[in-house]
């Protein structure tokens, strides 16, 4: 049995980023960027003006000044500013030559194709050429998350096709012969299958992408079919229960016929010990111990971190101190506990309140569940105004 920490570095360790590919920038959202990007060239590329109004010299002080001629977004103009004359221009217009000041229309007043300056200061208006960047500033290193804004960013820069890491593509198997679909009302001695939705719906705030699910009886040779059926059709391999020491969990055998090697089979973690993590190749496997509570600690402390890794991202661990709300119901255990808790702000600051948790099969006790508690093996249990570890579950 080793620590969720070795765990953690083997899996860093033993998986590698998976080859870039370019995709188009409407679908490169989550992803993230295997190269630099840099400004091709100055941000703005020209100055421009930020105001709707019009175009004059700064030091020009005229009491009033004559229009000479309009300027449109978009458009390209090569008349002049000379003393005493101003041109009408929109906002994000070309400046013209020998104007350095937009006046704003709100304050002049137009008289007979002139304007009247109402007042004036030292403002510009003006956005100068390469204010926001420099031609080959590197505005995106590789390894970025591609969000929303980097997105609008790499648009703007005319890079339509970035490279980027592909989606993670990840096959999953739920063994249980307990298990229903959510749809059916269980009979005697059954409970509906709650880890498909969960892993899925984890997956999917990882970045990756399910290629395959099914749930499958609790047999070897079914269940070792089944994983060769899609072949080599995956990067990640998770299978749902089967990774204890019970006569039905085959989940280490199946891997050993697959041709996997088994990293670990036990962690010193509450919920989560038999967690177990093998590879082939470039492709990575977890058999995940059964209940939902476990399944969403392992889906996070250590699932998540082979889809960074895969992503060719650097490993997120957002463990911060945060005041804990209220005291909990808290025994101590040998192991390392992540406790599901939720991060809420309380007079203007955070505060983390630890959730029911009755047991590793309890699935009410996620609802609402934002942050995991870190406890030390044996530690005494926090109570109410302590700060305490709280590693934080929605940080990209």
């Amino acid at each position: 049995m080793i620590s969720l920490a070795e765990a953690r570095a083997l899996i860093a360790h033993k998986i590698s980023p998976l080859p870039a590919r370019r995709a188009p920038v409407a679908m490169a959202h989550d992803r993230r960027l295997q190269e630099d990007i840099c400004a091709d060239q100055d941000i703005p590329a020209f100055d421009r003006s930020a105001m709707d109004g019009y175009a004059v010299g700064l030091d020009d002080d005229s009491k009033q000044f004559r229009i000479v001629g309009e300027i449109q977004p978009g458009a390209f103009t090569q008349f002049q500013i000379h003393r005493g004359e101003c041109a009408r221009i929109y906002t994000g217009a070309q400046i013209p030559a020998g104007a350095s000041q937009v006046l704003m229309q709100e304050n002049v007043k137009v008289e007979a194709g002139s304007i009247i300056p109402a007042q004036r200061g030292r403002v510009t208006h003006i956005r100068k050429r390469g204010e926001d960047a420099r031609q080959g500033d590197l505005l995106l290193p590789g390894g970025t998350r591609l969000g929303a804004g980097e997105l609008a960013l790499l648009a703007s820069l005319g890079v339509v096709e970035p490279k980027v890491s592909p989606p993670v593509r990840i096959a999953h198997f739920v063994t249980g012969n307990e298990l229903v679909e959510p749809s059916v009302k269980p009979g005697p001695g059954q409970i509906r299958d709650s880890n498909s939705t969960l892993v899925a719906a984890l997956i999917q705030q990882f970045g990756g992408e399910i290629s395959r699910q099914e749930k499958v009886a609790d047999d070897f040779n079914r269940l070792l079919g089944k994983a060769r059926e899609g072949g080599d059709n995956f990067d990640l391999l998770l299978v749902s229960g089967g990774a204890s020491v019970g006569d039905y969990d085959f989940g280490k055998k199946m891997l050993g016929a697959l041709g996997f090697q088994i990293h670990f089979e036990q962690l010193n973690l509450r919920p989560g010990k038999p967690l177990v993590f093998a590879t082939r190749e470039n492709q990575a496997a977890f058999i995940l111990p059964g209940n939902p509570v476990a399944h969403f600690v392992t889906m996070h402390v250590a699932v998540r971190l082979a889809l960074q890794r895969f992503a060719g991202a650097e490993a997120v661990w957002p463990l911060v101190n945060i005041r804990l709300a209220e005291n909990f119901n808290h025994r101590p255990d040998p192991r390392e506990t992540f406790w599901p808790a939720q991060v809420g702000i309380q007079n203007g600051g955070l505060v983390v309140r630890a959730l029911r948790w009755q047991s590793s099969g309890d699935v009410t006790g996620l609802t609402g569940a934002n942050a995991l508690l870190q406890l030390g093996g044996n530690a005494a249990t926090p109570k109410a105004g302590e700060a305490v570890p709280v590693l934080m579950l929605e940080v990209p």
